[in-house]
């Protein structure tokens, strides 16, 4: 048999891996199963370093040009190509090897870090460079996403997706941390094109977990049409589930108008004066808030009404929010301000991805990782330009302020156009 064919013939988990995994008690009883493991600490790895790229890549923009602006361009060329390609990267995704896929967009990324390496080493940056790079990575990533999402749930026995979801959303959370804290470390001991080889290096290792992993592809009978009508259907799927559109779009608005992160550089340069260190402090608080909730993950994906969950979540995010631009600084303050920001975003973000997972039959989460991507990537991203633009016409601080009434408001706005979302809940027993 080709190792093809044995991928194909693979089932989600044998009889055997449930029993050995049932054993162990707790969430982390999930990684017992060896495709998840392998994709679970290549992700990790992988991230950590995408993160501390993106603390370069910030921190040098803004040392070239002193713009709060253009730090909200980057984001805004980080959020078109998701807008405008993520539906067509969940179709593939529903179509196509979900591994094989990632295979190409990791080598791509990859590639796009050497560039900026290079480029910085050779002293030939600039900022026509940056946007390229950026707009070319965002645009892979768009293919990315929604394949990483869709592939979590096969990779795990049905009663475990719960925990695999929650681990991967914790995951995530620490690679923030983790990479946004190494990223100012490593500018500040080791320059930035070493932050930037780091990235490619952690690229590698991704690569190397999905080689070796054996992931199910979906049968033939279920994978989506090529083209406008798989992306009709994907459509047709949210339409039919209103509640899901509603999730997502509270997400969507909480960060497009109250996400602080493209001014961070700018409050560590100019208003908290803590350097790249301290950027990196202040990127990685919000990640740090939400992974103090860690041990709390299975309790919170266990909370029996999760529409009212993710209200409430989103309206403490925004509260903490407008206190961090009411009062910013010194650096503790600021940092926990945020922290608490990513505490409320942590339970926003368990229960939105239970309720998109559950709600999901796996033929379509490819489409659905998709949507996903262009609400809750896109939101950040088009939120990073909408923040710089006001601060440029404004303050910085008055852009936080207003950015967090803004998300606060919004939320209020979607709960009065859909009241069921305090009634939602979906049922994680299998």
């Amino acid at each position: 048999m080709t190792l093809k064919s044995q991928r194909d013939a693979t089932p989600r988990a044998t009889a055997a891996d449930q029993t050995a995994v049932s054993k162990v008690p707790g969430q982390w009883s999930v990684l017992r199963n060896r495709n998840f493991a392998l994709f679970f600490w290549g992700e990790l790895l992988s991230s950590t370093g995408t993160q501390m790229q993106v603390v370069a890549v910030s921190w040098q923009v803004y040392q070239l040009t002193h713009s709060a602006v253009m730090l909200g361009v980057i984001g805004l060329l980080q959020a078109i190509p998701r807008l405008i390609f993520s539906l067509v990267g969940g179709v593939l995704a529903d179509t196509f090897d979900r591994r094989k896929l990632l295979l190409i967009v990791e080598v791509i990324l990859a590639t796009a870090s050497a560039i900026l390496a290079l480029s910085t080493a050779f002293k030939i940056i600039n900022i026509a460079i940056f946007c390229g790079v950026v707009l070319i990575s965002a645009t892979v990533s768009a293919f990315e996403f929604p394949s990483r999402q869709s592939m979590i749930p096969s990779l795990v026995p049905p009663e475990q997706i719960a925990n695999a979801v929650s681990l991967n959303t914790v995951m995530m959370q620490v690679t923030m941390i983790g990479g946004s804290t190494l990223g100012g470390l490593a500018i500040a001991q080791i320059g930035v094109v070493n932050t930037y080889w780091l990235d490619v290096f952690s690229y590698c290792i991704v690569i190397v977990s999905l080689l070796l992993m054996v992931v199910p592809r979906i049968p033939l009978e279920k994978r989506a049409q090529a083209g406008w009508g798989g992306m009709r259907d994907g459509l047709r799927f949210l339409r039919t589930h209103p509640l899901l559109l509603a999730v997502l779009s509270l997400d969507f608005f909480a960060t497009l108008f109250g996400s602080p992160k493209a001014l961070l550089p700018v409050y560590a340069s100019d208003i908290l004066h803590v350097g790249p260190q301290g950027l990196g402090i202040l990127l990685g608080s919000i990640s740090f808030g939400a992974v103090a909730l860690t041990p709390l993950t299975g309790k919170i994906s266990r909370i029996a009404r999760q529409g009212m969950g993710v209200v409430l979540a989103i309206m403490g995010w925004g509260i903490c929010i407008i206190l961090f631009g009411i009062a910013p600084g010194p650096l503790w303050l600021s940092a926990l301000l945020l922290a608490g920001a990513g505490a409320a975003d942590m339970v926003s973000m368990v229960l939105r991805h239970l309720l998109v997972q559950l709600t999901t039959p796996d033929e379509f989460r490819g489409r659905m990782g998709a949507v996903t991507a262009m609400f809750v990537v896109g939101g950040p991203m088009l939120g990073q330009f909408e923040s710089g633009l006001v601060a440029g016409l404004t303050t910085t601080q008055f852009s936080v302020i207003s950015g967090g009434i803004a998300c606060m408001v919004s939320t209020l706005i979607i709960v009065a156009l859909v009241p069921s979302l305090f009634k939602a809940r979906i049922s994680t027993a299998t």
